[in-house]
């Protein structure tokens, strides 16, 4: 008797390989226009023809078809053959706007002009050291955010889908059930705080944030119920930070930033806290080299993009160390960034 085959669980040839990784963009932006044609919020809860999909998104209904074809083999759309209908699976909901973990803010702010054109620029970038985002900006990408806000817009809602993802993984990871009061710096619109404080109800908040974006953190917690529990604060964080909170948070911050501006960061921390006080550093932590990790790829995107860049938990150490505090703690969470927790030395 003839046996068949065995199938081969061996990895592709180097080619093969190399071969998706080269093409591995072209994915990405297929997602981004799926993403700005809102695709996936006009199937919603009903599968749609590609007609209808084309009519929704005034684009070509045979070109569309053959993206649709595509998105289903990569396991986000699926077709049913007898009605001809296109339906979302668990991954293509994650592109809905009104799903809670969507990662269409991401799409959207990544898929934008400006990004690409940085990403274009890398080997400059490489070559000087500086985010090569501001030679197509004009200048710093938080200068130009503050000045555009439809495109900051777009930014801040790719952040808070990234804090709400993340959110849950912190608040598992780190017991805040003793700390009565806590100042998120640069607190964005204040999702990481707000999932903090609903599991925490004897804990008060403030975020402290930038004027441009403190309208959006107020809407935010009115909209949670939590305008009682937590206010939002103006200013810069690289010249004073509000005094006396038991815990700080530094949640995607540091990594905005190079050492040099991180560590006025630091020392501005270091004078609010009292001697008991924490800080609290959310970020991705390196595992060193000949690790794959998604925290590289998120360095190489703040080289890029503001300059700065993710760090190993050494690195960290001796950061700290630099602005009068010590390094306690790493805890790790189910998602990519850590709790890296500081002491006043």
């Amino acid at each position: 008797m003839s046996q068949q085959p065995r199938a081969s669980h061996a990895p592709p040839p180097a080619a093969i390989q190399m071969t998706q990784m080269v093409y591995g963009f072209w994915v990405s932006r297929c997602l981004q226009t799926m993403a700005e044609l809102e695709i996936a919020d006009t199937i919603g809860d009903t599968p749609k023809t590609v007609e209808e999909l084309a009519e929704a998104s005034g684009t070509h209904a045979p070109s569309l078809r053959r993206l649709l074809r595509l998105l289903s083999g990569l396991g986000i759309l699926v077709k049913d053959e007898a009605t001809q209908r296109w339906g979302l699976t668990e991954l293509g909901e994650m592109l809905r706007k009104d799903n809670p973990g969507s990662v269409y803010g991401s799409l959207r702010a990544h898929g934008h002009i400006l990004s690409w054109q940085a990403w274009g620029d890398l080997a400059n970038a490489l070559k000087t050291g500086q985010p090569s985002i501001e030679k197509f900006m004009g200048d710093s990408f938080f200068n130009y955010m503050s000045k555009n806000p439809g495109i900051a817009t777009i930014f801040n809602d790719s952040m808070a889908a990234y804090q709400t993802m993340n959110a849950p993984a912190v608040v598992n990871a780190y017991d805040f059930s003793t700390t009565r009061s806590i100042c998120d710096v640069g607190g964005g619109t204040g999702m990481l705080l707000a999932r903090i404080l609903q599991a925490n109800p004897g804990a008060r908040g403030a975020i402290f944030e930038m004027p441009h974006v403190a309208p959006q953190a107020r809407q935010q917690l009115t909209e949670q119920g939590l305008a009682g529990r937590c206010e939002v604060l103006e200013g810069d964080f690289f010249a004073r930070i509000p005094e006396g909170y038991d815990a700080y948070i530094l949640s995607q911050i540091l990594h905005d930033w190079d050492d040099e501006r991180s560590l006025r960061i630091l020392q501005c921390i270091r004078a609010a806290m009292r001697p008991d006080s924490r800080l609290l550093i959310v970020e991705t932590v390196l595992p060193g080299d000949n690790v794959p990790h998604f925290g590289n790829l998120y360095d190489m995107a703040m080289l890029v993009v503001v300059g700065g860049r993710e760090r190993t938990g050494t690195e960290y150490a001796e950061l700290l160390a630099k602005a009068g505090l010590k390094l306690s703690n790493i805890f790790p969470t189910t998602m990519p960034p850590s709790v890296v927790e500081a002491m006043v030395a």
